[in-house]
């Protein structure tokens, strides 16, 4: 496995979901897949909560309120990164094989509601603005903080596997990318998570062994 030295704010967001996104903060796991090793992004909860600003899972003010929370606590009383990487395979375990037109495992299915079950427990209903608006309740420690980020990620994925984008999943077709995607172009189709990425580069693999080069 070999782990990301970027920062949060350099891992593209080509998801077209929040959630698809944060399934593609690692790649190489997908069945075939020509990469040797897993290039793992989530290297640290901390990172991980840079990522969720980066991708607006959490405000800047919400950032802002909890960030000593995340970056002073004891290592004893942070959250399991683990249990985050776990719920993403989870995810993917139910997207990937929905981008291939084939069934989710309904043990995968049943951890999501699980998780979407707990998420919608941090949501109350509020007044702003004179109008009543949902807001999430505060959280008092880096584990509840966890809590409450996986099952907002856990509702919008019940949202997106319900609604009629789901019908515009892909995964790349790039033989050493698994990242998932919503076809939103005209045509519908796409073929890869990037053109100017993984598609420049398989273009550029195939001319490569057209012209008899390794």
């Amino acid at each position: 496995m070999t782990h990301f030295t970027g920062t949060a704010k350099s891992i593209r967001l080509i998801g077209g979901a929040r959630v698809l996104d944060f399934i593609n903060t690692t790649n190489g796991r997908r069945p075939g897949t020509a990469l040797k090793v897993i290039e793992e992004r989530l290297t640290s909860f901390q990172f991980f909560f840079e990522w969720a600003l980066h991708a607006s899972l959490v405000s800047a003010q919400e950032f802002d309120v909890y960030k000593p929370m995340v970056f002073e606590s004891p290592i004893s009383y942070r959250p399991d990164l683990d249990a985050i990487i776990a719920f993403r395979e989870c995810l993917y375990a139910v997207f990937y094989p929905l981008s291939l037109h084939q069934a989710a495992p309904d043990e995968a299915l049943q951890q999501i509601n699980h998780r979407f079950q707990q998420g919608v427990a941090w949501r109350v209903l509020r007044s702003v603005d004179g109008r009543p608006t949902w807001t999430w309740k505060p959280c008092t420690s880096a584990q509840e903080l966890t809590a409450m980020l996986m099952g907002r990620l856990a509702i919008e994925a019940t949202q997106l596997l319900v609604s009629d984008a789901l019908s515009s999943l892909r995964c790349c077709s790039s033989t050493d990318c698994d990242w998932v995607f919503l076809d939103i172009s005209k045509n519908k189709q796409r073929k890869w998570c990037q053109m100017s990425v993984c598609g420049s580069r398989e273009k550029l693999s195939r001319l490569k062994q057209v012209a008899g080069r390794p």
